[in-house]
């Protein structure tokens, strides 16, 4: 499966984004080793530190469902927005050193990334 086809998944989820007080959609697809794709979105609470950014979600989805290995990651917003520390630091210990796919809204324009480079310095 190649960027395109994650980062579609990553659109589709995104449409699923509970995000009413930033008004900004994340969408998240993650794709395991034996190639299922788990979506993840941002859900906002008005308690802001109970809200969860799309990344986290997915990956949380993921280990919920025993799934442990990944192979990439994609993630789109309106302005191909990089994941937060919170995220990156989840990313690192959860889910390796793996391609992280980033592009707006549209996915027009793809960029790749990796846990080594967005965390130089990771906690642990």
């Amino acid at each position: 499966m190649n960027s395109k086809y994650l980062i579609n998944k990553a659109i589709e989820a995104q449409k699923n984004s509970k995000s009413k007080y930033s008004n900004f959609a994340v969408g998240c697809a993650l794709l395991s080793i034996d190639d299922q794709v788990i979506f993840g979105t941002n859900i906002e609470s008005a308690a802001y530190p109970s809200t969860i950014c799309a990344e986290r979600s997915a990956i949380y989805s993921a280990i919920s469902s025993g799934i442990t290995k990944f192979k990439a990651i994609a993630i789109v917003s309106p302005v191909k927005a990089k994941p937060c520390g919170q995220c990156r630091q989840v990313m690192h210990e959860y889910v390796g050193n793996i391609p992280i796919y980033i592009s707006d809204e549209k996915g027009e324009e793809i960029e790749t990334h990796y846990i080594k480079d967005l965390l130089p310095h990771p906690f642990g």
